[in-house]
């Protein structure tokens, strides 16, 4: 039995929880693997249990200075492993027979044009120079794009490896064909500066000039949310809300924007313009990848700088898209690990 160790000691929330749990979920029906998680995962130790789970917090001045430090208690616990993966965090020194780095926020390697704090454009430099400073450590690297990967700045091909995330929401409503009944609103999924609120709020007033029954719901932390939209009319901030509340408001929505300047991923935007009936998203090269096979408008809309592009939701084709436990095996597939048990093996 290989012995995988994957971290995912920064990763909490959002994308990198998502991914998390689905690693631990697969793993789960696998015969188990070893997770390192933020003490907030905790819940996975009871939903799935076939997995060893060790718990690691640290303060932020704790990782400014030894990063991952507990990595030397971990090594005496588990040994070697055959895989070590490492959800972005830099790879200090070669852990695993297989050291594997996964970029999980492109904001390190790409943020020029985003409004981001002086805190922020500190911690995003620091984090890069290490990132890119251990590449040589990793044997495999990967990313949720091919426009990520080539930010990586690695020459040698070999070791780069597209991971995207997987679909499964989207590709089962699409399956199903029913678009449901829309309401008179439009969903924003998202609140940091890199998504560009107030071109949101450009595109939602253009909107509303065709219907003035619109309403604009913008989901997620409503701290960063630019005072211009606190007060415009019709504009309803819902504040963080759970995966299934999210995918209920996309369903029910008329349209899907995302305007964002840089973006690791198309995963938040294929839920969006799966679900919704139409959607506006920036022109962005993970954007162009979701949308590869499908046909779409570039479209100008007053006030907003940069061209964005028109999907309706009739015309978008999904064959490319991947299960998660697609994403799963084809990533063992890349180590040479081509089969695990099952769970009731």
């Amino acid at each position: 039995m290989k012995s995988l160790l994957f971290n995912f000691a920064a990763s909490y929330s959002g994308g990198g929880y998502k991914r998390l749990y689905e690693y631990a979920r697969w793993f789960d029906q696998h015969g188990g693997a070893t997770f390192i998680i933020h003490p907030r995962c905790h819940g996975l130790r009871s939903e799935f249990p076939a997995n060893l789970y060790i718990e690691v917090s640290q303060s932020t001045m704790r990782r400014a200075y030894d990063d991952c430090g507990y990595l030397r208690a971990v090594r005496r616990q588990t040994g070697e492993p055959d895989l070590y993966y490492s959800y972005g965090i830099p790879i200090y020194w070669r852990f695993g027979k297989i050291n594997w780095f996964h970029l999980s926020n492109v904001l390190p390697m790409a943020h020029r044009g985003v409004a981001l704090s002086l805190y922020d454009r500190l911690r995003f430099g620091v984090l890069r120079r290490r990132i890119v400073g251990k590449l040589s450590n990793a044997d495999i690297i990967s990313a949720e794009s091919r426009w990520s990967l080539g930010l990586m700045g690695v020459a040698d091909d070999d070791r780069l490896f597209l991971s995207v995330n997987g679909s499964d929401d989207e590709l089962q409503y699409m399956k199903a064909g029913a678009a449901g009944r829309k309401e008179d609103f439009a969903v924003v999924v998202g609140t940091y500066r890199h998504k560009a609120l107030t071109d949101s709020l450009s595109v939602f007033e253009m909107l509303r000039r065709q219907n003035s029954e619109l309403k604009l719901i913008v989901i997620g932390d409503p701290q960063p949310v630019p005072r211009r939209l606190r007060s415009t009319p019709n504009v309803m901030l819902s504040g963080v809300l759970k995966r299934p509340e999210v995918m209920s408001y996309l369903q029910r929505a008329q349209f899907y924007v995302s305007t964002t300047m840089v973006e690791n991923s198309y995963n938040a935007a294929s839920e969006g313009v799966c679900l919704a009936d139409e959607s506006y998203i920036s022109d962005i090269g993970p954007h162009r990848e979701l949308l590869q096979m499908t046909q779409f408008t570039e479209v100008s809309v007053p006030n907003v700088s940069r061209p964005l592009l028109h999907i309706r939701r009739a015309d978008l084709h999904v064959d490319h898209l991947r299960t998660w436990d697609e994403v799963v095996v084809e990533m063992l597939q890349r180590c040479g690990i081509t089969s695990l048990p099952a769970k009731d093996a």
